[in-house]
């Protein structure tokens, strides 16, 4: 391989470094959560018996939050269905807990996927409450099921939960399970409503750890376009718009209003770490659905909300969702997208064949002039303008692009970036094991771990074979560099080895694989030149 090509090499793992760490969402600093006074007549509802005090509620003019500290639910009632576990407590008849039973917490654990953090003040959702003059009325108190808990099988179910806001107003909640789908009908009534004091809240992730590589936060989607709020400094309205949610990474929460029915929202902040969607009940009924499940188009589609625009690749989506598709499509046959990866690949490789072997003729034509360049080097040693104006004509006499060399692994940049952002981006990668130890190609391969003096030193095969077929791709490939920049160039695939050591393992096979079949390509050109 040549310096130009190395170079480009090296540039382009450069670039996803500085495209990660500059161009993606980056965890913000949080500041202690402080909690401000508040004038004597605008505390919380006094705290039942044997319950934590409420909160003092903050003196806004918007609509004030519920009462912080609340009781934990005395009973809880499970619901199951093929696709997920649901908890739900008697404290306001809500949601404490969803697991999806398609999906593992860990790798190599039993636990189902949460998509409801439990985080304060926000210990379950849907989450009613009322504001007055004095203070907020919430719905912590105990409510009560008409059934001890569903197993969902083959059609739909219901369980609905009666209750009263903590100033009496009667509440009710219907939730409604399917047995084939990741969304749960909602509908909320409040007795007596008054629409300009009654609000919904809805809670279910938390920003106190927000990965640098993907999006993790609060959404909009106004029928045209997707608002990801990525700091969110002030309440944003939404009087029209399609659903709203928290994206997670790898899964998502929506709600979806009722057709016909758009209750206005905001997003907000109800502490540091905690952004909501508070939904205004402007009529004495509400009814929605909510999504609680994976980031996966085809299961998004089925929403009929354009959901899948969720998934989105950023600058390289143009490349990255059809290889995408063509990985699901290869997937069907193999059942591996380790497998599915080195098809890729291959396709990759063929469709550029030609342009590898034009790459090869000019640097092979390109080291036959290295004598006649180097006598040029001597003589316009002091004048560098002459130099290359000789150079260059010498060059177009001979019919030879001097950046032929590089035209084909430029060419792969974009490919190498979009595989990238499919890796960390769709759901369909994590956790998806190849072989043997490699059981997750969207995380670093890792063997076993050395700890010496403290540190943890993972041993990874992929990065180191992967280096070896640097080399000897480096060995085969003409190069016009002179020895000294030869002997250089030989510390490139060391660099290279430990750049790729921590990325995601379906990366590194990529690459690996790419550089398998170049040697290949590279040994079938030569002995055809020779």
């Amino acid at each position: 391989m040549d310096k130009r090509t190395m170079i480009a090499l090296l540039l382009a793992v450069v670039i996803l470094f500085v495209f990660q760490t500059y161009f993606t969402p980056k965890e913000q600093p949080q500041a202690p959560t402080k909690e401000a006074p508040a004038p004597a007549k605008e505390t919380a509802p006094p705290a039942k018996a044997g319950e934590p005090a409420a909160k003092a509620v903050q003196p806004e003019k918007k609509a004030d939050a519920p009462a912080s500290a609340v009781p934990k639910p005395t009973k809880t009632y499970v619901v199951n269905t093929p696709l997920m576990t649901a908890t739900i407590g008697d404290l306001g008849g809500a949601i404490t807990s969803i697991r999806l039973t398609q999906y593992k917490e860990k790798v190599n654990g039993k636990e189902g996927k949460e998509l409801l953090e439990n985080i304060t003040p926000y210990q379950y959702t849907p989450q009613v409450f009322e504001t007055a003059s004095g203070g907020a009325a919430t719905d912590a108190t105990a409510f009560s099921p008409d059934k001890q808990g569903l197993t969902v099988k083959d059609r739909p179910e219901s369980i609905t939960f009666t209750g009263s806001l903590t100033n009496g107003k009667k509440v009710k909640k219907i939730y409604t399970f399917h047995p084939d789908r990741y969304t749960v009908d909602l509908q909320v009534s409040v007795d007596n409503l008054d629409p300009a004091k009654t609000f919904l809240d809805l809670a279910v992730i938390s920003l106190k750890e927000k990965p640098s590589y993907n999006f993790k936060g609060p959404f909009i989607y106004d029928g045209k376009s997707l608002e990801q709020i990525e700091k969110l400094e002030k309440p944003i309205d939404a009087k029209s718009y399609a659903y709203a949610g928290f994206d997670e990474g790898y899964f998502a929460f929506i709600w979806i209003p009722a057709e016909g029915s758009t209750p206005p929202l905001k997003v907000e902040s109800a502490s540091q770490e905690t952004p909501i969607i508070r939904i205004n009940l402007d009529k004495s009924d509400v009814s929605g659905r909510l999504y609680f499940g994976p980031k996966e188009i085809g299961v998004l589609k089925t929403l009929n909300v354009k959901a899948e625009k969720m998934v989105d690749f950023g600058w390289f989506d143009i490349v990255a969702k059809p290889m995408l598709w063509g990985m699901n499509f290869s997937n069907r046959l193999t059942h591996n997208y380790g497998i599915d990866i080195i098809l890729l690949t291959i396709l990759i490789k063929i469709i550029f064949y030609p342009l590898s072997l034009k790459s090869y003729k000019s640097m092979k034509e390109m080291q036959k002039l290295q004598p006649t360049i180097m006598k040029l080097r001597e003589k316009y040693k002091d004048d560098r303008e002459k130099l290359n104006r000789e150079m260059m004509d010498i060059y177009k006499k001979k019919g030879i692009n001097p950046l032929g060399g590089c035209l084909p692994m430029v060419i792969q940049i974009p490919v190498f970036f979009a595989l990238y952002k499919v890796l960390i981006g769709a759901i369909e990668f994590r956790h998806a094991p190849f072989m043997l130890w490699i059981n997750d190609l969207a995380s670093p391969e890792d063997l076993f771990t050395f700890t010496i003096a403290g540190f943890d030193l993972p041993i990874r095969i992929l990065p180191l074979v992967m280096g070896i077929t640097q080399v000897l791709q480096q060995k085969m490939t003409p190069t016009t560099a002179d020895p000294m920049q030869e002997k250089m160039m030989l510390f490139m695939p060391i660099i290279f080895t430990v750049m790729f050591w921590g990325f995601p393992s379906g990366l590194v096979l990529y690459w690996l694989v790419n550089n398998v079949i170049s040697i290949a390509q590279q040994y079938y050109i030569n002995r055809k030149a020779a």
